[in-house]
C-alpha cells in the first residue's frame, strides 16, 4: 500500500521530523512511502532520508532559491483550512491550501497521516476519499488552547484514528473530547539502534538535547549543574539544540561563572554521536508529550535523569532501574540525582545497561508493526477508489543530485581516523585527502577488502582543513579509450564518531610534537581538521572577572618551561603593539597568567583592536600561540563562549565626564573587552568601542 506522511517541513530538525523519518524508513521496506513537506526552507534535509522514500516539497521558501514563493499572491492570503488558533497559522495560506489539495488529488495514497493540528485539518479536508485518515498528536491535549481544541473537533471526528505518543495523553483525549467515530489510541515514537557504538560511560560529560525553549527548563538544569560543579568541578554539561532561549541561557551561564563547565553546542544531527560522548543524559522539561531524547540517550547506553513530567518520561524511565525521575522544577533534586550517578560508577553502569535493554522496545520494527496493524483494522488498501491514482511531482530522497558514497567515520582512541564505506561496491582506489595549500600534495589512503581506509595518527597531515574525496572505480575500457578521468566524489556522511578526539591530550608524549586529527562534517561532506605543532600552549580554564582575565593551560611538545612564563598580547594591524604580563608556573608544564583589562584599553589604537595571545615559556624563547586543539570541537566560537566585560575608557577627568554624561542621559564613553577562540582555535582578545547614544 501507499503511505503518505504530511509534515510541516522535513528540512529542519526536531522530534516530529525525526520520528516521522524513523517510521517512514521502517515502513519503506514493505510499502510505498512518501513524505509530503508543506515547506522547503533549505536545499537538503538535516536528517538523512532513505532513498526508498519519496520526498514531495510543496512550497519553496528557500531565501536564495529562484523559485522562492514567499511573495506569491496566494501566500499573502490566510489559509481557509488551517484552524486560526494553530500555533503556525500565520505560515499557512491559500497557497498551501491549494498545493496540499492538488497533491492529494493525484497521490493515490492508501493511508494519509497528519503530524500536527493544522495538518490534521488538511488530512480531514484534502486527503483522497478512499484513504485511511490518521492524525498524530506530537504534543498533548493540555498543550493546546481550548479554542484550538474546539476548532479541531470536527476535523478529528472526520479521521479514522487519532494517535498520541503516550497512554496518559490518549486517556485525556478520550475523556475530554469523545470522538465516537474515531479510534483514539497511543503508539510511541520510534528510535532506531544507534549507528555508533554505545557509550562506555567512562567520561565526565553530562549531555542534554532538545530545542532551547522555555518548556525544556534549561535554566533549571544550568542552576542545578552549578551545584554539581561545586562538588565535582571536573564534570561538564553539553546542551545540544537551538532555539530562541539561547542568549538568555548564555547570560545565565555567564552570571553563574559556568562558562568553563556548561557549553551550548548548537544543533547536532545525527544526535547519537553526541549522546555517546556522555556518561549521563538529563532532561528537565516542564512537560513532554513523549520524551524522544530520553529514548535516544537510553539506546546509546546512557542512564538518564529526568523530571517526572506529563506524560512521556514516566512511561519510558523505570525509576531506580534505568534512570532517576525527579520533581519538575526542583533544582536540588536534579543536582542530587546527577551527583548520585556521578559518584556511584557501578550504579551508573548498571542503569546504563538496563537503559539500553529497556529502550529496545521503541525500535522502529515493533512500532511500525503496530501502525500496520492499525492500517489493517481500518481497511487500508481495501476501500474503493474514487479516482485513478496518478503520479504527483516529487523528488527522491532529498531532491538533490545523488551525493557521493555514504560513509561512517571514527576518530579512534589511538588518534587514527577510520573511514568505512557503507554499501559501496568494492574496487575503490582510495580515500583522497586534499589540503587548500597549493604546495601541499594530496594524500591517498587505500580502502581495504572490508571497505575501510585508515589514516594513521602519525600520517603527518599538514595543519589545516583537509577535504575528503574518493577515487572512483577504475574506468572501463570505453572510458579509458575516451581518455576520460572520472571525477572524485565528495563523501556523504552518515555519522562521525569523534570520541577518540576527546582523549587527544592523553596521547601527547613529553618531547614529541603535538598532532591531532578531528573528523567532522563541513559543507555537507567529510573533512579532517589537522593540528601539527612542535610546541603548543593548550588553553584550559579561563576566568573572566570585572578587572582581569586569567588564562590557565599546559605547555606541550618539544619544549619544557624554564622559570615562570610570560603572556604576550600582540596587536594585529598597522598599529602593531605588544604587552607583557608575568605569569605563574603550575606543576611541571602548567601555566596561569592574568591580563589586567585596563592595560589593552589604555593603549587602544582604534575602535576595534584585536590582540593575539602568546606564551613565552622560557627567557629568550620564541613565543608560542595559546589555543585549544586537543578536543573534539573544531569550530569553537559558538561553543566555548566567555562573557564580555564593559569598562569605562580611561580619559582625563573620566569620572567627571561620566557624571556629565549621566546628567545628559548619554551613555558614558565605554569599551567592551572580550576573549574568544578564532577560527583556528587560538585565543584572541578584542577591545571595541561601545556605540554612543
Amino acid at each position: 500500500m501507499k503511505v503518505s506522511f504530511l509534515i510541516h517541513t522535513v528540512y529542519g530538525i526536531g522530534g516530529t521530523i525525526r520520528t516521522t523519518v524513523n517510521l517512514a524508513e521502517e515502513l519503506a521496506g514493505r510499502h510505498e512511502v512518501e513524505i509530503v513537506s508543506v515547506f522547503r526552507h533549505r536545499d537538503e534535509p538535516l536528517f538523512a532520508i532513505d532513498p526508498r522514500i519519496t520526498v514531495v516539497p510543496l512550497v519553496d521558501t528557500r531565501p536564495s532559491s529562484p523559485g522562492n514563493e514567499t511573495k506569491h499572491p496566494l501566500a499573502l492570503e490566510p489559509s481557509e483550512c488551517v484552524p486560526p488558533h494553530e500555533a503556525r497559522f500565520a505560515e499557512y495560506s491559500r497557497l498551501t491550501d491549494g498545493r496540499v489539495r492538488e497533491h492529494y488529488a493525484v497521490s493515490g495514497a492508501d493511508v494519509v497521516i497528519g503530524t500536527r493540528p493544522g495538518l490534521v485539518a488538511y488530512v480531514a479536508r484534502c486527503a483522497p476519499a478512499r484513504a485511511v485518515l490518521i492524525g498524530q498528536e506530537h504534543m498533548t491535549h493540555h498543550h493546546h488552547s481550548p479554542e484550538l481544541r474546539s476548532e479541531l473537533r470536527p476535523h478529528l471526528a472526520a479521521l479514522d484514528a487519532f494517535v498520541t505518543v503516550s497512554e496518559g495523553d490518549a486517556a485525556v483525549w478520550r475523556e475530554r473530547m469523545p470522538l465516537p467515530g474515531t479510534r483514539v489510541l497511543a503508539i510511541p515514537n520510534s528510535v532506531p539502534e544507534p549507528v555508533v557504538p554505545v557509550s562506555d560511560l567512562g567520561g565526565t560529560t553530562v549531555v542534554a538535547a532538545g530545542r532551547l525553549a522555555a518548556e525544556k527548563q534549561y535554566d533549571v538544569l544550568i542552576e542545578a549543574f552549578a551545584r554539581v560543579v561545586a562538588v565535582r568541578p571536573e564534570w561538564t554539561l553539553r546542551i545540544c539544540g537551538w532555539g530562541r532561549q539561547k542568549e538568555r541561557l548564555r547570560r545565565r551561564i555567564d552570571e553563574l561563572g559556568l562558562h568553563n563547565h556548561v557549553h551550548l553546542m548548537g544543533p547536532r544531527s545525527p544526535i547519537e554521536p553526541e549522546w555517546v560522548k556522555g556518561a549521563i543524559a538529563v532532561s528537565t522539561s516542564r512537560h513532554e508529550s513523549f520524551g524522544m531524547t530520553l529514548v535516544e540517550a537510553m539506546r546509546c547506553g546512557l542512564p538518564v535523569v529526568s523530571t517526572d513530567c506529563d506524560y512521556g518520561p514516566r512511561e519510558i524511565v523505570a525509576d531506580g532501574v534505568d534512570g532517576l525521575l525527579v520533581p519538575v522544577g526542583d533544582r536540588g533534586a536534579v543536582a542530587a540525582a546527577l551527583l548520585r550517578l556521578i559518584d556511584d560508577e557501578p550504579l551508573r553502569r548498571r542503569m546504563g545497561a538496563a537503559a539500553r535493554s529497556h529502550a529496545a522496545r521503541f525500535d522502529p520494527g515493533p512500532v511500525a508493526k503496530r501502525y500496520e496493524e492499525l492500517f489493517a483494522v481500518l481497511g487500508a488498501g481495501t476501500r474503493t477508489r474514487t479516482h485513478p491514482a496518478a503520479t504527483a511531482p516529487a523528488t527522491t530522497g532529498n531532491g538533490e543530485p545523488a551525493p557521493g558514497p555514504l560513509v561512517d567515520c571514527t576518530a579512534e582512541a589511538d588518534g587514527a581516523v577510520t573511514v568505512a564505506l557503507l554499501g559501496e561496491p568494492r574496487g575503490r582506489a582510495g580515500l583522497v585527502c586534499s589540503h587548500p595549500g597549493a604546495a601541499v600534495p594530496d594524500r591517498v589512503f587505500p580502502f581495504g577488502p572490508s571497505g575501510r581506509a585508515v589514516i594513521p595518527a602519525d600520517a603527518g597531515l599538514a595543519e589545516g582543513v583537509w577535504t575528503c574525496r574518493i577515487d572512483p572505480p577504475a574506468a572501463g575500457a570505453a572510458d579509458a579509450a575516451k581518455g576520460a578521468a572520472p571525477a572524485r566524489a565528495r563523501l556523504a556522511v552518515r555519522a562521525v564518531d569523534q570520541r577518540g578526539a576527546m582523549r587527544a591530550a592523553e596521547r601527547v608524549r613529553p618531547g614529541e610534537p603535538v598532532h591531532t586529527l578531528v573528523p567532522y562534517v563541513r559543507h555537507g561532506g567529510l573533512a579532517l581538521r589537522s593540528w601539527v605543532r612542535p610546541v603548543h600552549a593548550e588553553s584550559g580554564g579561563i576566568t573572566v572577572g570585572s578587572r582581569r582575565i586569567t588564562v590557565c593551560g599546559r605547555l606541550l611538545g618539544q619544549a619544557r618551561p624554564v622559570g615562570d612564563p610570560v603572556l604576550l598580547l600582540l596587536r594585529r594591524g598597522a598599529d602593531a603593539g605588544e604587552l607583557e604580563f608575568p605569569g605563574t608556573r603550575v606543576g611541571a608544564d602548567g601555566f596561569r597568567c592574568a591580563i589586567p583589562l585596563a592595560a589593552p584599553v589604555a593603549v587602544q589604537a582604534s575602535g576595534h583592536d584585536v590582540w593575539d595571545l602568546w606564551l613565552r615559556h622560557a627567557p629568550g624563547a620564541a613565543p608560542v600561540r595559546i589555543g585549544r586543539v586537543l578536543d573534539d570541537v573544531v569550530e569553537k566560537g559558538g561553543v566555548f563562549s566567555y562573557p564580555a566585560v564593559d569598562l569605562l575608557r580611561k580619559r582625563p577627568f573620566a569620572r567627571i565626564r561620566a557624571a556629565v554624561d549621566r546628567l545628559r542621559l548619554r551613555e558614558p564613553d565605554r569599551v567592551t573587552v572580550k576573549i574568544f577562540f578564532s577560527a583556528g582555535s587560538e585565543l584572541v582578545l578584542k577591545v571595541i568601542d561601545k556605540a554612543m547614544k
